[in-house]
Protein backbone atom coordinates (compact mmCIF):
# COMPACT_ATOMS: atom_id res chain seq x y z
CA UNK A 1 0.00 0.00 0.00
CA UNK A 2 2.69 2.50 0.89
CA UNK A 3 5.58 3.39 -1.35
CA UNK A 4 8.64 3.25 0.94
CA UNK A 5 10.93 4.62 -1.75
CA UNK A 6 9.18 7.99 -1.91
CA UNK A 7 10.77 10.49 0.51
CA UNK A 8 7.42 12.08 1.45
CA UNK A 9 5.78 8.80 2.55
CA UNK A 10 6.79 9.06 6.26
CA UNK A 11 5.41 12.62 6.42
CA UNK A 12 2.15 11.52 4.77
CA UNK A 13 1.75 8.63 7.23
CA UNK A 14 2.44 10.92 10.20
CA UNK A 15 -0.15 13.44 9.01
CA UNK A 16 -2.72 10.66 8.39
CA UNK A 17 -2.19 9.49 11.95
CA UNK A 18 -2.65 13.04 13.27
CA UNK A 19 -5.79 13.46 11.16
CA UNK A 20 -7.32 10.30 12.65
CA UNK A 21 -6.56 11.50 16.19
CA UNK A 22 -8.13 14.90 15.47
CA UNK A 23 -11.17 13.18 13.94
CA UNK A 24 -11.66 11.14 17.12
CA UNK A 25 -11.38 14.29 19.24
CA UNK A 26 -13.87 16.06 16.97
CA UNK A 27 -16.37 13.20 17.36
CA UNK A 28 -16.01 13.21 21.15
CA UNK A 29 -16.51 16.99 21.30
CA UNK A 30 -19.59 16.92 19.05
CA UNK A 31 -20.99 14.00 21.04
CA UNK A 32 -20.61 15.99 24.27
CA UNK A 33 -22.25 19.04 22.66
CA UNK A 34 -25.18 16.93 21.47
CA UNK A 35 -25.64 15.36 24.91
CA UNK A 36 -25.87 18.85 26.43
CA UNK A 37 -28.20 20.03 23.65
CA UNK A 38 -30.42 17.01 24.28
CA UNK A 39 -30.57 17.76 28.01
CA UNK A 40 -31.50 21.36 27.16
CA UNK A 41 -34.31 20.10 24.90
CA UNK A 42 -32.55 21.26 21.74
CA UNK A 43 -32.06 19.26 18.55
CA UNK A 44 -28.60 17.85 17.78
CA UNK A 45 -26.00 20.21 16.43
CA UNK A 46 -26.73 20.92 12.75
CA UNK A 47 -24.26 19.08 10.56
CA UNK A 48 -22.92 17.22 13.57
CA UNK A 49 -20.76 14.31 12.73
CA UNK A 50 -17.46 14.58 10.94
CA UNK A 51 -15.51 17.77 10.23
CA UNK A 52 -16.25 19.65 7.02
CA UNK A 53 -15.23 17.80 3.90
CA UNK A 54 -15.78 14.38 5.48
CA UNK A 55 -18.53 11.92 4.75
CA UNK A 56 -20.89 12.32 7.71
CA UNK A 57 -22.32 8.84 7.32
CA UNK A 58 -19.03 7.00 6.82
CA UNK A 59 -18.99 4.07 9.22
CA UNK A 60 -22.47 4.87 10.55
CA UNK A 61 -25.31 2.42 10.83
CA UNK A 62 -28.97 3.34 10.95
CA UNK A 63 -30.72 1.62 13.80
CA UNK A 64 -34.43 1.34 13.13
CA UNK A 65 -36.68 2.30 15.96
CA UNK A 66 -40.37 2.81 16.31
CA UNK A 67 -41.13 6.26 15.06
CA UNK A 68 -39.29 9.17 13.53
CA UNK A 69 -35.91 9.19 11.86
CA UNK A 70 -33.63 6.22 12.50
CA UNK A 71 -30.77 6.75 14.93
CA UNK A 72 -27.36 7.17 13.26
CA UNK A 73 -24.85 5.09 15.21
CA UNK A 74 -21.19 4.92 14.23
CA UNK A 75 -19.62 1.49 14.48
CA UNK A 76 -17.35 2.63 17.34
CA UNK A 77 -19.71 4.91 19.26
CA UNK A 78 -20.06 2.61 22.28
CA UNK A 79 -16.84 0.63 22.01
CA UNK A 80 -14.96 0.49 25.33
CA UNK A 81 -17.75 2.15 27.33
CA UNK A 82 -19.56 0.79 30.36
CA UNK A 83 -23.00 -0.62 29.71
CA UNK A 84 -24.88 2.03 31.69
CA UNK A 85 -23.06 4.86 29.93
CA UNK A 86 -23.61 3.32 26.51
CA UNK A 87 -27.34 2.79 27.12
CA UNK A 88 -27.78 6.34 28.43
CA UNK A 89 -25.98 7.81 25.41
CA UNK A 90 -28.00 5.64 23.02
CA UNK A 91 -31.24 6.75 24.67
CA UNK A 92 -30.16 10.39 24.37
CA UNK A 93 -29.42 9.81 20.68
CA UNK A 94 -32.92 8.35 20.26
CA UNK A 95 -34.46 11.35 21.97
CA UNK A 96 -32.46 13.77 19.80
CA UNK A 97 -33.73 12.01 16.66
CA UNK A 98 -37.36 12.35 17.76
CA UNK A 99 -37.81 8.93 19.33
CA UNK A 100 -38.53 8.03 22.91
CA UNK A 101 -38.46 4.93 25.06
CA UNK A 102 -37.25 1.67 23.49
CA UNK A 103 -37.75 -2.04 24.07
CA UNK A 104 -34.77 -3.99 25.36
CA UNK A 105 -34.23 -5.56 21.91
CA UNK A 106 -34.02 -2.13 20.23
CA UNK A 107 -31.48 -0.93 22.80
CA UNK A 108 -29.49 -4.15 22.43
CA UNK A 109 -29.42 -3.80 18.63
CA UNK A 110 -28.37 -0.15 18.91
CA UNK A 111 -25.51 -0.95 21.27
CA UNK A 112 -24.29 -3.82 19.08
CA UNK A 113 -24.41 -1.58 16.00
CA UNK A 114 -22.38 0.99 17.95
CA UNK A 115 -19.61 -1.49 18.74
CA UNK A 116 -20.51 -2.25 22.36
CA UNK A 117 -18.96 -5.55 23.42
CA UNK A 118 -21.22 -7.66 25.62
CA UNK A 119 -19.04 -9.98 27.67
CA UNK A 120 -21.49 -12.87 27.58
CA UNK A 121 -21.56 -16.21 25.81
CA UNK A 122 -24.57 -15.39 23.62
CA UNK A 123 -27.09 -12.68 22.77
CA UNK A 124 -29.89 -14.00 24.97
CA UNK A 125 -27.68 -13.77 28.07
CA UNK A 126 -26.56 -10.30 26.96
CA UNK A 127 -30.19 -9.15 26.70
CA UNK A 128 -30.92 -10.49 30.19
CA UNK A 129 -27.85 -8.67 31.50
CA UNK A 130 -28.96 -5.45 29.77
CA UNK A 131 -32.51 -5.71 31.16
CA UNK A 132 -31.23 -6.40 34.68
CA UNK A 133 -28.86 -3.44 34.55
CA UNK A 134 -31.71 -1.09 33.55
CA UNK A 135 -33.94 -2.47 36.32
CA UNK A 136 -31.24 -2.05 38.95
CA UNK A 137 -30.30 1.46 37.79
CA UNK A 138 -33.80 2.82 38.40
CA UNK A 139 -32.32 6.20 39.33
CA UNK A 140 -31.35 6.59 35.65
CA UNK A 141 -33.73 4.37 33.66
CA UNK A 142 -37.51 4.30 33.81
CA UNK A 143 -39.67 1.44 32.63
CA UNK A 144 -42.85 2.72 30.99
CA UNK A 145 -46.19 0.84 30.96
CA UNK A 146 -45.65 -0.75 27.52
CA UNK A 147 -42.46 -2.46 28.80
CA UNK A 148 -40.05 -0.10 27.04
CA UNK A 149 -37.31 1.84 28.85
CA UNK A 150 -36.55 5.55 28.79
CA UNK A 151 -34.44 7.88 30.86
CA UNK A 152 -35.91 8.82 34.23
CA UNK A 153 -35.23 12.50 33.45
CA UNK A 154 -37.80 12.29 30.63
CA UNK A 155 -40.57 11.44 33.11
CA UNK A 156 -40.20 13.85 36.05
CA UNK A 157 -43.81 13.40 37.20
CA UNK A 158 -44.03 9.62 36.80
CA UNK A 159 -45.23 7.83 39.90
CA UNK A 160 -43.71 4.55 40.95
CA UNK A 161 -46.15 1.63 40.85
CA UNK A 162 -47.30 0.45 44.27
CA UNK A 163 -45.05 -2.19 45.71
CA UNK A 164 -42.05 -1.19 43.59
CA UNK A 165 -40.47 0.88 46.32
CA UNK A 166 -39.58 -0.51 49.72
CA UNK A 167 -41.38 1.21 52.58
CA UNK A 168 -39.32 3.76 54.45
CA UNK A 169 -37.22 2.20 57.15
CA UNK A 170 -37.26 -1.25 55.51
CA UNK A 171 -33.50 -1.16 55.07
CA UNK A 172 -32.99 -0.34 58.72
CA UNK A 173 -35.37 -3.10 59.76
CA UNK A 174 -33.53 -5.62 57.61
CA UNK A 175 -30.18 -4.56 59.07
CA UNK A 176 -31.52 -4.82 62.63
CA UNK A 177 -32.92 -8.31 61.94
CA UNK A 178 -29.60 -9.37 60.44
CA UNK A 179 -27.74 -7.99 63.48
CA UNK A 180 -30.11 -9.77 65.85
CA UNK A 181 -29.71 -13.09 64.04
CA UNK A 182 -25.92 -12.74 64.06
CA UNK A 183 -25.97 -11.96 67.77
CA UNK A 184 -28.13 -15.04 68.35
CA UNK A 185 -25.69 -17.20 66.42
CA UNK A 186 -22.76 -15.83 68.38
CA UNK A 187 -24.58 -16.49 71.66
CA UNK A 188 -25.37 -20.07 70.61
CA UNK A 189 -21.76 -20.64 69.53
CA UNK A 190 -20.51 -19.44 72.95
CA UNK A 191 -22.91 -21.74 74.76
CA UNK A 192 -21.85 -24.71 72.59
CA UNK A 193 -18.18 -23.97 73.19
CA UNK A 194 -18.76 -23.91 76.95
CA UNK A 195 -20.65 -27.19 76.78
CA UNK A 196 -23.86 -25.68 78.09
CA UNK A 197 -25.91 -26.78 75.06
Amino acid sequence: MSNPTHPLQPAIEALEKDALALERQWNELVSAINVLRSKAGLPPRPGSGMPRGSDVNAGATEVEGSGAAPVQVRSDTFYGKRMGTAVREYMEMRRASGQGAAKTREIFDGLKAGGFVFETKDDSVAMISLRNMMRKRSEIFQRVPNGAYGLKAWYPHAKQPKGSLAPEGAGRMLRSRRSASCAGLRRTARLVSRGVV
